[in-house]
């Protein structure tokens, strides 16, 4: 996917360069609402879940957002497609100048993808199993039928996709060389990260599960993350070094379990369903209330001396070693601040 040079070339001077972050992605919970019962995740089980903040108020913190460098805006919930009026963001957010992109369970997609023709550059679509266990995890009948059909049709479309698994207790490495081998049928980009529970009692990715729900997914002998890492990187130097989305840092980083400097609001600017500016942390430390949206600008958030506080401690963060917490939403946008060859491996994707 390719994004808009202009504010791209910004961020990066800005982030690499004058050492003073400006955010490439511009993360939005567009909605708590979600359609899925994933075991791992916390959505489903709110009790009186917001479809979000109206369009038009959605539209003011697009400009704000580009207006601060943003160049990715990322609409993710909840499940974005349970919103009527998610055309209209996205095409707002094309004629403001962003690269857009969705993140999706993929049940809607081949009753929507036609609405959002022109307006949506890249789909990131969870599929956590090649097989009826898919459906079974995220709660979900028929889910992946519906969405190996809704990639097929993005790809008609000219839509970029991607295929995110979760990896949990349940994966063995059949199922994610199974996994490889869809996504090169479906002309899709992979990527892999493994599933970690929060240091909080009861927790998870995204909330509160089952103590039988956890002992399910989660990774008791990480020596399985270990292979497939392995099993990855031998993959991308034959033949999948464009289908495996994952770099070799991040998969280096996996395979040996180790901590890294994390920057989790650096590169990422998260924005949630309320207009809430957090960080995208999600393990022990603050969550990182900085502002609302609605009601600041962005660029005072953004530049806040507390803003700044946060950055120096989540550095210090050495929570992923033990407990895997390896996000990659989070992890892998790290990794250029302290490993060059991750960032031209980005620029020459993005450019």
């Amino acid at each position: 996917m390719k994004y808009p040079v202009r504010n791209f070339l910004k961020c990066c001077i800005n982030s690499f360069i004058l050492k003073k972050p400006t955010p490439l992605l511009l993360s939005f919970e567009i909605t708590q609402k979600c359609n899925a019962k994933c075991s791992f995740c916390g959505y489903w089980r709110l009790k009186n879940p917001s479809l979000g903040l109206p369009l038009e108020k959605i539209k003011n913190i697009l400009d704000n957002g580009y207006d601060l460098g943003c160049v990715l805006l990322g609409v993710t919930g909840g499940e974005p497609l349970l919103r009527k009026d998610l055309p209209q963001v996205f095409e707002y957010a094309k004629k403001t100048g962003f690269s857009t992109l969705l993140l999706t369970n993929g049940y809607l997609l081949p009753k929507r993808i036609h609405e959002f023709r022109g307006f949506l550059d890249a789909i990131n679509v969870s599929v956590d199993f090649p097989d009826y266990r898919h459906d079974k995890i995220r709660g979900i009948s028929n889910l992946l039928d519906r969405t190996t059909k809704g990639i097929r049709l993005a790809r008609e479309y000219g839509v970029s996709t991607n295929i995110n698994c979760v990896m949990t207790a349940g994966h063995s490495l059949k199922d994610i060389r199974q996994l490889l081998f869809m996504a090169k049928e479906l002309d899709s980009t992979v990527s892999f990260e493994p599933v970690f529970q929060t240091p909080n009692l009861g927790g998870s990715i995204l909330g509160t599960m089952s103590k039988e729900d956890a002992d399910v997914v989660k990774i008791n002998d990480w020596n399985f993350i270990k292979h497939v890492a392995e099993m990855l990187l031998f993959y991308k130097k034959h033949g999948y070094g464009k289908i495996i989305l994952n770099t070799e840092a991040f998969l280096n980083l996996i395979r040996e379990k180790a901590d890294f400097i994390c920057y989790p609001f650096s590169l990422q600017l998260g924005i949630a369903h309320d207009g809430d500016v957090t960080s995208m942390c999600v393990t022990g430390l603050p969550k990182g209330y900085l502002g609302n949206a609605l009601t600041q600008d962005l660029k005072e958030i953004w530049y806040s001396k507390r803003a700044q506080a946060l950055r120096e401690k989540y550095k210090r963060c050495r929570l992923a070693k033990p407990y895997g917490c390896y996000l990659f939403c989070v992890a892998e946008p790290s990794l250029p601040f302290t490993d060059s060859k991750v960032f031209y491996e980005y620029a020459k994707r993005a450019i």
